[in-house]
């Protein structure tokens, strides 16, 4: 079946649709096993037509993970609305929704994944602590009760732990689980907030 073409509108929606699809076979079926075939298949396209929108299915996971990075700023912005900042009660809410989200890619990504992204990805996808910094440099300064003196990587660590722990469920002790994360939250949010926030 020859590429489709499509236009300008279409092809956005096309785009979407298959980033949508593309990660309910992710959750199902994990990175590897998330066939360019089934994506495509998943929203009626041939699967040449997926390499008019990406160049690789590792490339389509990036675009993936940017989507939901851009879905997720969206929806800080809609908390903030038109404050200069959200309470520090909002920001938590907002934080524990994105750090681990059911709906989040990471929680459905190996290390054999993520290994392979880096090793197909050129490094400009790649993202390195000096630009994490930056990012929850901006996104605090629009949080009340944000401590002056965040230690940013101490704070990107404990977010990545999170998501280890999330990722290796099974080695630990399910029945205490949430209970683990909710410390872990509370030891984060002890880093970012000042005292009271």
């Amino acid at each position: 079946m020859s590429p489709k073409l499509f236009a300008l509108q279409e092809r956005e929606e096309a785009r979407v649709n298959m980033l949508n699809a593309g990660f309910d076979l992710i959750k199902e079926y994990g990175m590897i096993h998330a066939s360019v075939e089934k994506i495509t298949s998943a929203v009626g396209l041939g699967k040449s037509t997926f390499y008019n929108f990406f160049s690789s299915k590792e490339a389509f996971v990036y675009e993936l993970i940017k989507y939901q990075r851009d879905e997720a700023k969206q929806h800080f912005m809609d908390i903030l609305g038109e404050r200069e900042k959200m309470t520090s009660a909002e920001g938590k809410a907002f934080l524990k929704r994105i750090i681990f989200s059911r709906d989040s890619i990471y929680q459905y990504l190996t290390v054999e994944d993520q290994a392979k992204l880096r090793a197909a990805l050129p490094s400009e996808y790649r993202i390195d602590p000096a630009s994490e910094s930056v990012v929850m440099s901006g996104l605090f300064h629009h949080i009340e009760g944000v401590r002056d003196t965040i230690d940013y990587p101490l704070t990107a660590n404990l977010i990545k732990i999170m998501a280890i722990a999330m990722f290796h469920k099974d080695s630990l002790h399910i029945d205490a689980l949430e209970r683990t994360l909710e410390q872990i939250y509370t030891l984060l949010f002890s880093c970012i907030f000042e005292e009271g926030a």
